[in-house]
């Protein structure tokens, strides 16, 4: 399907939240509705239950993105720490996705108990005793997300939508439960899968958690806020520029220039010389003076002062019991 969309139009982009996306999600439901009979048919012949399949599949897609973000979230690969440049850019002038995104990374307590909650519902969607539990979980959990997609423009509102969705829908395959809570009398029976169906799903649950925690372990990354960065990452204050105000170093591999207006641009850098970076689209090289704390851009040569940026408020894990030393 994408190369035929691809081929009607080059210029769609299949990623978050584009017309792409819309389009291919529009052309999903289509397909759904017009494939309905056929699985009932399918069903009917290998004597599948449509809600059963209905509810396997949902729970499948449920965990494997609940398993996935939550891990991300312990390991603080998903809400990371804040970069330099974001950390000195005039909180006014940030918007409101990278704002949402910082504030949250900067708690490593409080990502880390998101992660923790997503896994707990992931794993309670293996039993057929907590599956019910599970659900009401992962649909607290995903309205959660699409509220703070939708109220900082966080462009996964299409996914999020549709998690918000699958785990409405996945509650709803548990009439007898729903009978309990509300006081009705429930015939609630637990039947023991068969032996394929253990056999596929113990591989389907453990394809996922390798897939999710394998490049933490191949890193040794199990908290990324103390995972080695590159050589010269941080900020730097450039001293007596009247242009330049301060130079940073991203992880990702960029260069950073903030002017004296807060105004910020970015160069892609080859890093593999860590004394010598040279931008591939752009002809700009930068040169470190170790031994003398320059920075050669150019011809033009910088003295600079790196700035202790984890120094910074935000960064520091604080409690308070009592406010009055706020008073």
């Amino acid at each position: 399907m994408f190369a035929i969309l691809k081929s009607a139009d080059d210029t769609l982009l299949f990623e978050t939240d584009t017309y792409g996306t819309y389009l291919l999600v529009s052309l999903s439901l289509i397909l759904g509705l017009l494939s309905g009979f056929a699985i009932r048919w399918i069903c009917s012949k290998t004597k599948l239950h449509p809600t059963s399949l209905l509810k396997t599949v949902l729970a499948a897609i449920l965990f494997l993105f609940l398993f996935k973000y939550g891990w991300d979230k312990i390991v603080k690969t998903q809400f990371y720490l804040p970069e330099p440049n974001t950390l000195y850019t005039p909180f006014g002038k940030l918007s409101k996705d990278i704002a949402y995104w910082s504030l949250t990374g900067s708690s490593y307590a409080y990502t880390v108990t998101l992660g923790c909650i997503e896994v707990l519902t992931a794993l309670l969607l293996l039993f057929k005793r907590t599956q019910f539990l599970a659900s009401l979980l992962s649909a607290v959990v995903f309205a959660q997300v699409v509220l703070i997609n939708f109220s900082f423009d966080i462009s996964v509102k299409v996914l999020s939508c549709s998690l918000l969705l699958f785990s409405l829908i996945y509650t709803a395959c548990f009439p007898e439960n729903w009978k309990g809570i509300f006081g009705f009398k429930n015939n609630l029976s637990f039947t023991k899968n068969s032996r394929n169906h253990q056999i596929i799903k113990g591989i389907f649950v453990l394809l996922v958690i390798l897939e999710c925690t394998l490049p933490s372990f191949r890193l040794g990354n199990f908290n990324d806020d103390q995972f080695p960065r590159p050589e010269h990452h941080g900020a730097y204050e450039v001293i007596h520029s009247p242009e330049i105000k301060r130079v940073f170093i991203h992880r990702d591999g960029y260069v950073i220039l903030q002017n004296w207006k807060d105004e910020l641009r970015d160069f892609n850098l080859d890093i593999r010389n860590p004394d010598r970076y040279v931008t591939p689209e752009f002809p700009l090289t930068c040169i470190w003076n170790d031994a003398r704390n320059e920075l050669i851009i150019q011809s033009d040569t910088f003295p600079i002062r790196r700035i202790p940026y984890r120094e910074l408020p935000l960064l520091q894990e604080s409690f308070h019991t009592f406010s009055d030393e706020f008073h």
